[in-house]
């Protein structure tokens, strides 16, 4: 098990001993009636053994500790483990024990029995043995569950991220064709208008070059990026396609780059636009979330290569808030609602 846990804690290992060892001297007394002797005995050459005493059991099953630590550090038979370490921990306490007992009361005391003396501090300390390994295994098994806990978030985000890096490395084909069918329209109406839409599409795509390491944008960004595509499909549908931002504030908000240029390229190809059905993208803000709506006039065959795209996103902004990323269609608008995310400085 890790370092830090108690039984190799320092501090514990040089403060808990003394502590309990008071304890169990107390109960000894309690053990034999003579608790009044507590307040004379409290410095005495019996309270510093008991002292020294714990401080050997702490330390031996600590020992077992590790020693199982190492025996079973790739073994999944956990209740294997708990009956072993347990009976190894009771051979362990029961042999020093009773050894160091006899040396002190027979040797430098002159006892000539033990046997109340072994009986009563070898169920003491055993008691306590039990608590101490119950700990250790109860510390164990919240590690462990803590450990599968943050090894499934980490996968989670590994899988997100490999997902948002193909999102935004992917060139999203329908919208380039679309792009160009419009160029190539436009050459044989004006060259220079041809040529500004060329630019207008560079500044699309080197947007979502220059984002593509980075996981969130000012919303700000992402408003601006909107420009070159409103310019794009203005040149196919005229005024029929237009824009309305109505934001309060877009300071220390972010969204993933390149979501509004995916939301309004499906906005746009997948609905009939015309002078009498024109399609107007409305972004707008609610506290901490960003409002999206559009009439919804949608062609019979739609162009599902940017569906999976939102997918996507759904999922991303799934990830970072519970219900991050919403789209609900009602009274003929299609509704996209996304919480918008801060990053705070460290």
């Amino acid at each position: 098990m890790k370092t830090k846990l108690f039984y190799n804690n320092l501090l514990f290992r040089i403060a808990a001993p003394p502590l309990f060892g008071m304890v169990i001297y107390l109960l000894v007394l309690m053990f034999f009636d003579s608790v009044e002797m507590l307040s004379q005995n409290f410095f005495s050459r019996e309270v510093l053994f008991v002292v020294g005493l714990t401080y050997v059991f702490f330390e031996l099953n600590r020992i077992v500790i590790v020693l199982f630590n190492y025996l079973f550090k790739n073994a999944i038979k956990i209740r294997l483990r708990i009956l072993i370490q347990y009976a190894t921990s009771v051979a362990a306490t029961i042999c020093i024990i009773s050894f160091i007992l006899y040396q002190y009361f027979v040797t430098f005391e002159g006892f000539s029995t033990i046997r109340t003396e072994l009986i009563t501090f070898n169920s003491i300390y055993l008691f306590a043995g039990i608590f101490y390994h119950l700990h250790f295994f109860s510390m164990m098994f919240l590690f462990k569950k803590n450990e599968s806990l943050v090894n499934r978030e980490l996968s989670k985000k590994n899988k997100l991220e490999l997902e948002l890096t193909a999102y935004k490395n992917e060139i999203n084909s329908v919208f380039l064709f679309q792009s160009l069918e419009v160029i190539i329209a436009e050459l044989h109406k004006s060259k220079k208008q041809a040529d500004e839409l060329i630019d207008k599409l560079a500044q699309v795509y080197r947007y979502n070059l220059d984002n593509r390491q980075n996981e969130v944008v000012p919303l700000s960004y992402e408003i601006t990026s909107l420009n070159p595509v409103l310019d794009i499909f203005r040149a196919k549908f005229g005024p029929s396609v237009s824009l309305e931002v109505k934001i309060d504030q877009t300071d220390d908000y972010q969204l993933i780059p390149g979501t509004l240029q995916t939301l309004f390229e499906f906005a746009v190809l997948n609905n009939i636009i015309t002078d009498k059905l024109p399609l107007k993208f409305i972004i707008s803000n609610k506290n901490d979330s960003l409002l999206i709506q559009y009439k919804v006039n949608e062609k019979v065959s739609l162009a599902g290569n940017n569906k999976h795209r939102i997918e996507q996103l759904t999922k991303a902004y799934n990830y970072f808030a519970d219900e991050g990323f919403k789209d609900v269609r009602e009274n003929g608008f299609q509704n996209f609602e996304i919480h918008l995310l801060q990053v705070e400085e460290e």
